[in-house]
């Protein structure tokens, strides 16, 4: 069983370290324990070499012979053979032991391949939690311009609708297009109806005039809740949370029954967009449980 491309080659003890453990960093390595007299072995590998070389460099394959590396074979509990380790990150995500078919390769492989566009998913998804939401969204915006499949596709929308949400750069409508696109049968789709409740609250920002003509009226009558309730949702679309949320906990105290509780509606719905770690979400909470 002889190497026949970068893409696969034959790791021995001295060598498991740098081409196996440190390459699967940067993508995944699959690791074939074999032996020459063992015949699934001798079915199996062809295939896993077969199928690995026509992934172009995205999956790795590091053959094992366990005749000539026994200790290596000891370190990795392997007990019967054919065996088959996948390493990504420097550790084993996903194993199996036996001959197995191409189909069974085929679809082991697809739970390993980090996805197109996975890492910038990710990038964004930090950005957001660090506070940059408008950067969030610009990544988030290029990417899907480009192929992404399934769920990926789906938490990109999602974290798009977020940051956009976070950084005072919502459109209602444009909003509630990314959350229709939504799967309700994702996993993902409590989300997007978190997402849809705070993108219903800004929307009552376009009632009676605006923010502006509001905030007049709550000038001349502060017990006004209709006003008051649009002056906070026009805070919370520019992205000024604090006032959105000082606004409604002044309504939720006043008028607990307008619109059928709304404002404190309104309140967990923006907690949830803010985030279990935000500052303001802890204070926030912390004076709604008073006047509740």
């Amino acid at each position: 069983m002889e190497t026949t491309s970068p893409f696969v080659f034959e790791a021995t003890t001295a060598t498991f370290e740098t081409t196996v453990l440190a390459r699967s960093h940067e993508v995944p390595v699959l690791v074939d324990f074999w032996a020459p007299w063992c015949g699934p072995c001798r079915t199996l590998t062809p295939i896993l070499e077969k199928i690995v070389l026509a992934q172009d460099g995205k999956v790795l394959l590091a053959k094992v012979n366990t005749d000539e590396e026994q200790e290596l074979a000891r370190q990795h509990r392997i007990a019967s053979i054919p065996a088959v380790k996948a390493f990504y990150q420097g550790r084993v995500v996903s194993e199996f032991v036996g001959a197995r078919d191409g189909r069974f390769i085929d679809n082991f492989l697809k739970q390993l391949i980090p996805q197109a566009g996975s890492r910038e998913v990710e990038e964004a998804a930090s950005q957001l939690a660090m506070g940059m939401p408008k950067e969030a969204a610009a990544q988030l915006t290029q990417l899907l311009g480009t192929e992404l499949s399934g769920e990926l596709k789906t938490r990109a929308q999602l974290l798009l609708a977020e940051a956009k949400l976070l950084s005072g750069d919502a459109l209602p409508s444009e909003i509630t297009q990314l959350l229709a696109e939504v799967d309700p049968r994702s996993l993902l789709s409590d989300r997007a109806e978190e997402l849809a409740a705070v993108n219903a609250f800004f929307e009552v920002a376009d009632e009676e005039g605006g923010p502006a003509a509001a905030a007049g009226r709550l000038a001349e009558n502060e017990r006004d809740s209709t006003a008051r309730f649009i002056v906070a949702a026009g805070a919370a679309r520019r992205g000024d949370f604090a006032a959105a949320l000082e606004n409604l906990l002044t309504l939720v105290s006043r008028d607990r029954r307008f619109r059928d509780d709304a404002a404190r509606k309104a309140m967990t719905a923006l907690f949830g967009l803010l985030g279990a770690n935000s500052d303001l979400s802890h204070e926030y909470r912390r004076r709604l449980q008073v006047v509740c």
